[in-house]
Order: C-alpha cells, then structure tokens, then sequence
C-alpha cells in the first residue's frame, strides 16, 4: 500500500500486492522470514538476469539464496528481465533447490530462502510450468511456503491456478485465506471472482471485506451493496476481528494499531469506490471528505470524488 513502505521478505510481494486489498499488520508479522543479510552491491547491481541465473548455479550452498534475493529485488524494481532466460532453466533451479539435502539447520534455512526467492523470481516469467511449481508449493508443511506461493500465483494470474487458489479459500489460516483472495482477483476469470463472491456475508469480517474490496476492484457489481458501509468509520467499532491481538503492548499502543488498520481500510474502500463507479457511494465519500478525522482519509476521499466527476460543494 502507498501509505506505508511494506517490509521486502522472502518470498513476498507485498509490495505488489493491489492497493485494493488490506492485509493487517499481523499478516506482515507473520510473513517476515528473514531479510538480514549481505547485499549485493557494486558492480553486482549491472549483471543480467542470464548472468545472475549462472551465478546461482555456481554459487555455495550458503550463498545461493542471496543471489536468488539480488535477481527477485532487480525484477521487483525493473532493472532487469527475465527475457534471456528459458522457464525451463528456472524451474530446473527451482527443482534442485526443492530436492537438495541440508547437512545442517543452517543449510535447510538457506535451502528454503532460495525457493521462497525463485517462486518470487519465476512470477515474472509467464509459463504455465513455473505457475504448476508455486501451485504444488500449496500444498507445502511450511507456512512461509504457502505464502511465498500465494504471493507468487498473485502476480502469475494465471487461470490454470484457480482451481487450487478456490481450494485454498477454505484454509484455517486466516492470512492465506486473504492472499488467496488476492490471487483470485488477480485473475479475474468468472470462475474465480464467484469463489470470490461466496465470501460475502461469511462468518470472518476481515474476509468479507476483503472479499468487497476485491470484487469491487474488477467493477464487480455484487460489492456494490457492500461497499458503502466499508466507507464509514463507525461499521468497524464494534468488530473485534480488528483487534490485532498477537500483538505486544499497552492499550493505547493497540488502540493506535486498530485505528491505523481501519483506516487502511478506509482508504482501500475509498479507491475500490472509483474502480466501482457506482454514483450512491458519493454521500459517503462526501462525509469522510468532511468529517473523517485522519487527513490521508479525507485526501483520498477528495481524490475519488474528483475521479468520479463530483465537484465541491
């Protein structure tokens, strides 16, 4: 989200993630692996993509993982591509990373970094045999694999994935329910979204809305009639789903956590508003524009009311 610069993690593109959605705080807890480590710099920053993808076969045990994190970061930021370099060559380094014996704790830590990179790295390369490697890490013991491929399948959109991801809206775990929605949006084929749109009205709020803002996001007009209470901040006073509970600290400290998620989701319904372009928001647009007391919030509401041709009164 454009409010906040969220954390670079194995495996994770939360920085790519629509600004539609909103993934509370304890979904970016829950994602930080390990991002510590040494950066390449220098001269490393020139090489390609096919020289980068050598140097992950050549290098140790021990520092594969950390040019399989320069070649996800280089992709993230544009700097290079993956044109040069065949799906079939990634997914052979995806299979040996996957396959390799660790000899110590250390080594099985770097094994997992590696693959959590690669299904990062083979996002950016449309080919239905890089998607069949992230749906296959569905199934995976480790949390921090399923996520690395739900976050992977987001940006693959690829329409071979839906089945899995509708299959994975079913997950006990909360987080992975919420990327899995993303990745569905994401594709957007009809099969998808109605998986999507079995959500509304669920028991998890948190889902729910989700779940609006996604189908909002792809002008979906089964959000409409959900939408407009998303656009006021009292609807969220009394879901205790919002109190991030997993959380250490004092009351004050949890209350400023709750107010800052509900104003994300404010301003995640606020742009799924002009995606929408349904007119009968526009009263409530126009209250937070007013009336809301957080300044990011009444700025975007501006925005979108601007957007959806609505001048000042």
């Amino acid at each position: 989200m454009d409010e906040e610069q969220p954390q670079h993690v194995p495996g994770s593109f939360l920085e790519a993630l629509p600004q539609f959605f909103v993934f509370p705080l304890i979904l970016v807890a829950t994602l930080t692996v390990i991002y510590i480590g040494l950066r390449w710099l220098g001269g490393s920053e020139s090489k390609d993509a096919r020289q980068l993808v050598e140097d992950l076969r050549l290098a140790g045990p021990h520092t594969q993982w950390q040019v399989a994190q320069q070649l996800a970061d280089g992709l993230r930021r544009e700097r290079i591509d993956l044109e040069a370099v065949p799906a079939s060559e990634l997914g052979d380094l995806y299979e040996r990373a996957s396959t390799a014996e660790a000899a110590s704790e250390r080594e099985a830590q770097a094994n997992l970094q590696m693959q959590q990179y690669l299904l990062q790295v083979m996002a950016f390369k449309e080919d239905p045999a890089l998607t069949r490697f992230a749906v296959e890490a569905l199934d995976s013991d480790l949390a921090a694999m399923r996520e690395s491929a739900l976050a992977s399948l987001m940006r693959m959109a690829d329409p071979g994935a839906v089945p899995a991801l509708l299959e994975h809206l079913r997950s006990p775990v909360r987080e992975e329910r919420w990327l899995a929605i993303g990745a569905l949006a994401e594709t957007g084929t009809p099969e998808a979204l109605d998986g999507v749109a079995a959500l509304l009205d669920g028991h998890d709020t948190l889902d729910h809305r989700n779940a609006v803002l996604a189908l909002a996001a792809r002008g979906d007009e089964r959000a409409a009639d959900y939408l407009p209470p998303m656009l006021r901040r009292d609807s969220y006073a009394t879901d205790s789903a919002l109190d991030v509970t997993e959380l250490a600290g004092d009351d004050a400290s949890l209350a400023i956590v709750r107010t800052n998620l509900v104003d994300q989701f404010l301003l995640s319904a606020v742009r799924a508003a002009v995606a929408l372009g349904d007119p009968t928001v526009v009263p409530q647009l126009q209250q937070l524009r007013e009336n809301d007391p957080s300044l990011k919030v009444q700025s975007a509401a501006i925005n979108a009311l601007y957007d959806m041709g609505v001048s000042e009164e």
